[in-house]
């Protein structure tokens, strides 16, 4: 095992809540002496999925602990898995400084997260991510959630974890299409860069042009700095703002769109980053039709997006059904949908005066 990259997360006005993310080649095999040392715990509740579980169960060995294997989906990100995690903890007496662990993508550190934040009103909760996606995003930050018949998740909390433990490793499993729709979450980042308010500067759009390839072939050193470049970027923001009270919703750049277009698919037809892919391509629209933004930027993001080849042909919505699908989302505020559009090379902003007819022109 070489020595992981370590970042922290700080949260200034809980101190107690900040957490290490670790980064690195091979480390699973460690990760039972690792986690001694981020909690006193003394039961483990590994929550994975089916396709976890078959290629990796042999190679996370915890003490003490015990692994409940859900579907593999998003659909399966709901009350009734949620309830199973909290009876399954219930059922083998789990203590309020026993620990969930997350094991897998985006959907069961939601979940799992959200099960931690809840049972005896809080247990220790550390996110082992699987997927790129997880790894540069969903797994820091300490959003966690279910989604119901209404929405995606409509029903969560803020909690963060002990430890975030990443290990490249894993990201070699991924099929071309889950790693693509990590993609979409990193390229994402190049486009807020500069709202981020990080002191350091990546260039992280020229970053993403330049080793694209490298990236592609998940070559373990540009795959590392990748992720500790986005990570860093998250934690910069949500060391600023933990719940999403002003700043933070720049993290959610196209995500309007993209959840509208999963409700209206019932999560079945494209992956959460394919539907990113495709509303930041129409937050860019939104944008340009507004004289936020000018066409050589624009053409120049939507080509970056192309290169990595994530959007899918979409179906052909009912535009006013997408609309207002969009009122659901938790950005909505008085009636009105806000969106967050780009407003300059890595710059972005949050918008809510975007008429009905804008809005619609900008779904593609």
């Amino acid at each position: 095992m070489t020595q992981p990259i370590e970042l922290k997360v700080n949260i200034p006005q809980k101190q107690a809540y900040s957490y290490d993310i670790l980064i690195g080649q091979n480390i699973l095999p460690q990760a039972n002496e690792i986690i001694s040392r981020y909690t006193s715990a003394q039961k483990f509740l590994i929550v994975t999925n089916e396709t976890i579980a078959k290629l990796y169960m042999g190679s996370l060995d915890i003490k003490n602990s015990l692994w409940l294997i859900l579907k593999d989906g998003e659909e399966y990100k709901n009350f009734e898995n949620y309830k199973l995690i909290l009876d399954t903890a219930a059922e083998n007496f789990f203590e309020r400084n026993d620990c969930i662990i997350a094991f897998g993508g985006g959907v069961i550190g939601d979940i799992a997260g959200f099960a931690a934040a809840t049972y005896m009103r809080g247990c220790d909760f550390i996110q082992i991510p699987t997927t790129l996606l997880a790894q540069v995003d969903s797994s820091v930050g300490g959003k966690v959630a279910i989604n119901s018949e209404y929405g995606k998740n409509l029903t969560g909390a803020f909690y963060q974890p002990k430890l975030v433990l990443s290990d490249i490793s894993v990201l070699k499993t991924l099929s071309l299409r889950q790693l693509k729709t990590g993609l979409s979450e990193v390229l994402k980042y190049a486009f807020i860069e500069k709202s981020c308010n990080c002191p350091l500067n990546y260039r992280f759009f020229d970053f993403l042009k330049q080793n694209k390839q490298e990236i592609m072939d998940l070559n373990p050193v540009v795959i590392s700095k990748l992720i500790n470049i986005c990570c860093t970027l998250k934690a910069a923001v949500v060391n600023q703002d933990e719940t999403e009270k002003g700043m933070r919703a720049i993290l959610n750049l196209g995500h309007t769109y993209a959840h509208a277009i999963e409700n209206l698919t019932d999560y079945t037809v494209y992956t959460h980053g394919e539907a990113v892919a495709a509303g930041i391509k129409m937050a860019f629209k939104l944008a340009l039709n507004r004289g936020l933004v000018g066409k050589e930027y624009y053409d120049s993001s939507l080509d970056l997006i192309d290169e990595y080849d994530i959007t899918p042909a979409l179906s052909d919505f009912d535009k006013e059904k997408f609309y207002d699908e969009m009122f659901l989302d938790k950005k909505a505020k008085n009636g009105r949908i806000r969106f967050v559009v780009p407003n300059g090379y890595g710059s972005v902003v949050l918008i809510s005066d975007a008429s009905k007819t804008q809005v619609l022109e900008s779904i593609c």
